[in-house]
């Protein structure tokens, strides 16, 4: 039996009221970690999808997955409580830099300083994003969230680390494993392969203060969004014939935050079922 190193570790992690982030939350909870979470929930209506066609949704599809957003993270923390692990919660949106520093605060008052930190919030437009039909609003919000977002939770994790003198951190960021090539949605892809070029370059830079710094890249997961007919669609060009579950994801970004993964860093790792090669 391995020992990740996790007990007692204090992580922090952004968007966990459902999908991966959720299962993040639980999975480094059951490795003996404090897990603080933040969400934000968003509106069906925002995305084209009515409240009440959202709130009566059984099968996966968009109004499925968009009422999912709309839960709080209550019963990701009574899982992880039940089951004897600490967790607490904050609603908060990061679109706003005021945010991070208040939502490290929090933290901190909950559990202590902040081990390791978990960027997978993310925003992506409700309609096909093409380069036909993009906006300098489209774009703007993408990387607020995506990017700026994310690199100032890093910005802000690295300057407490380093006033505590922190001698182990880690840091991992969610990707796609269409980043580079995202027809369709490129903004989404685009502010994913800004993610992952950050990664790279600050990893670089933390190293030497004991952070490894890395990305996972899924490929389809099935968090609710994923049709049965698109399903079937995608089911050829995967590998392992499968999707992917949220689970799935939050195993390899559990492994990025132990002790096995130790000399791991600056790396965008593919959790896709051989999706993308």
């Amino acid at each position: 039996m391995l020992d990740t190193g996790l007990v007692g570790r204090v992580a922090l992690v952004t968007g966990g009221n459902h999908g991966i982030g959720a299962a993040t939350a639980r999975t480094l909870a059951a490795e003996g970690a404090k897990v603080f979470v933040t969400y934000l929930r968003l509106s069906p209506g925002d995305y084209g999808v009515s409240d009440e066609e959202a709130r009566l949704a059984r099968e996966p599809g968009l109004p499925l997955y968009h009422f999912c957003q709309t839960s709080t993270a209550d019963e990701v923390l009574g899982e992880i409580q039940s089951s004897g692990g600490y967790a607490a919660a904050w609603e908060a949106d990061l679109n706003d830099p005021a945010t991070i520093v208040s939502l490290f605060d929090r933290a901190e008052a909950a559990f202590g300083p902040v081990d390791i930190l978990i960027n997978n919030a993310a925003y992506c437009a409700p309609h096909s994003d093409t380069i036909f039909a993009t906006s300098a609003e489209s774009i703007d919000r993408h990387f607020a969230v995506n990017v700026r977002a994310s690199v100032l939770m890093i910005a802000e994790y690295v300057r407490r680390y380093r006033e505590r003198g922190g001698e182990w951190g880690r840091v991992v960021n969610v990707s796609t494993d269409a980043a580079q090539v995202f027809a369709g949605q490129i903004s989404y892809g685009a502010s994913k392969a800004a993610v992952e070029a950050y990664t790279r370059s600050t990893a670089m830079e933390v190293g030497p203060l004991g952070i490894t710094v890395n990305a996972v890249a899924p490929g389809p997961v099935q968090t609710g969004y994923i049709t049965a007919e698109t399903e079937s669609e995608l089911l050829s060009e995967i590998p392992l014939r499968r999707l992917g579950q949220p689970e799935d994801i939050a195993d390899v970004i559990a492994f990025l935050t132990s002790d096995q993964a130790r000399w791991v860093t600056g790396q965008v790792i593919k959790v896709s079922g051989g999706h993308a090669i």
